[in-house]
């Protein structure tokens, strides 16, 4: 995320476009937008709407039994499926479907870790409460 926030700042300076009027008559820029900011924004945005549900599904992960080696295919495959999303749609865009893979995949990533930690967890309170 915090990359995109750079180049975001890159695509603006490049494009000559700012947000407010004191920006635009130090930087030599107009007030307004470009669609290649934008996009940049987008990216950014969509970042922000799946990150944290994984940074918290993911540490509540942490206290299911799950081997090892799952975690770790979890974790780094939904990195990379989120670096490739920003990727693909900030820096070099490609025709879908390829933003829509990288996203369905850290999706279905959260949605698997998220049912995982449900289930056992339901399985945990029968145990306690002989169910």
């Amino acid at each position: 995320m915090w990359w995109l926030t750079i180049l975001t700042i890159i695509k603006r300076f490049k494009h000559k476009v700012v947000l407010n009027d004191e920006d635009a008559k130090t930087a030599n820029a107009t007030v307004g937008s470009h669609p290649a900011v934008e996009r940049v924004r987008r990216a950014f945005q969509n970042d922000l709407e799946n990150i944290p549900a994984f940074l918290f599904i993911g540490l509540v992960y942490l206290f299911v039994p799950a081997p090892n080696w799952l975690i770790h295919l979890l974790y780094y495959t939904y990195l990379l499926a989120r670096i490739g999303h920003s990727i693909v749609y900030a820096v070099y865009i490609l025709p879908q479907p390829s933003r829509g893979i990288c996203f369905g995949l850290s999706f279905i990533i959260v949605l698997y870790m998220s049912l995982h930690v449900l289930i056992v967890g339901f399985i945990d309170y029968g145990k306690r409460h002989k169910m």
